[in-house]
């Protein structure tokens, strides 16, 4: 436990391998300008990254062994891009109340949902009018 009282989450190790099936790692990398992190964004369902453990809102420490403490949005990237078909990511949960970029502060967006089927139509006939006749 933490000193308020609080537990503080583990680091957790996260080996995200690429997949043939899926372009990429399947996350999005968050970091807030004047502010000192790197944290998980969205998550791809069912993507690399899923499957290794990755969660919103994670905070990286490490990327391939190595701590990415006070490097550059930009740096990090290419740290997770440096290995062509992996990378190790040592990430941390967020503690409670630990403030978050304000990006992912807000619930994560529901996915689409599909469009509903149309209502059935009934279709009706109408009464004609009695024809007019002309004087």
């Amino acid at each position: 436990m933490s000193a308020n009282g609080s537990a503080a989450a583990e680091p957790r190790l996260c080996h995200v391998r690429k997949v043939p099936d899926f372009d990429g790692y399947g996350f999005n990398l968050h970091a807030e300008k004047g502010k000192p992190g790197q944290y998980i964004g969205k998550v791809d369902e069912g993507s690399p990254a899923e499957v290794a453990g990755l969660r919103r809102g994670d905070r990286i420490l490490e990327v391939n062994g190595q701590s990415i403490a006070g490097e550059t949005h930009k740096q990090v990237v290419a740290r997770i891009k440096q290995r062509p078909d992996d990378a190790e990511l040592l990430v941390v949960a967020p503690a409670p109340g630990e403030a978050l970029p304000a990006e992912l502060e807000a619930p994560p967006p529901s996915p689409p949902r599909a469009p509903a089927a149309p209502a059935a139509r009934t279709l009706q006939t109408l009464p004609t009018r009695p024809a007019s006749t002309s004087p």
